[in-house]
């Protein structure tokens, strides 16, 4: 894995406002009153397709995974097997595959995963449900149709 980023440089990212070349995911379901756990897998894997084939049928960008929406690292509770299937998504089950960068650091004792997004040449789609593209800090969807 390449280094995309310092310390220095992920700290000053989280200290930016989501926009449209970046984007902070937490991996938690916080519901009032309940204590936190790990997202479902499914909701996780079809948030970093959406957000992955966003940024590409934009301008790139760079997808924060374990970041709280305020720049807090939040990190993940799941095992290295579902980390290694979150990351093969934008290469299975993006149209046309999207080859993306990744890096993983641990920030605060919490791990924080980079995904940088190139811009792609052609319409990328995500499989079966249409052409998501990215609009300031909001993703839009256009159907297959």
């Amino acid at each position: 894995m390449k280094e995309l980023f310092t310390e220095v440089e992920l700290r000053r990212l989280l200290q930016q406002e989501e926009g449209q070349l970046l984007e902070f995911k937490s991996l938690w379901d916080l519901h009032p009153g309940k204590p936190p756990s790990p997202l479902s897998r499914r909701t996780v894997r079809q948030e970093i397709s959406k957000q992955v084939a966003a940024f590409a049928n934009a301008d790139g960008g760079t997808l924060l995974l374990g970041v709280d929406d305020d720049g807090t690292p939040s990190g993940h509770g799941y095992p290295e097997a579902a980390v290694q299937d979150f990351l093969a998504m934008p290469e299975r089950h993006l149209r046309p595959p999207v080859p993306v960068e990744v890096q993983r650091m641990t920030l605060d004792g919490k791990e924080v995963i980079i995904l940088q997004v190139p811009i792609h040449p052609e319409a990328v789609m995500v499989d079966g449900d249409g052409f998501p593209y990215r609009v300031a800090d909001e993703v839009l969807m256009e159907k297959q149709e």
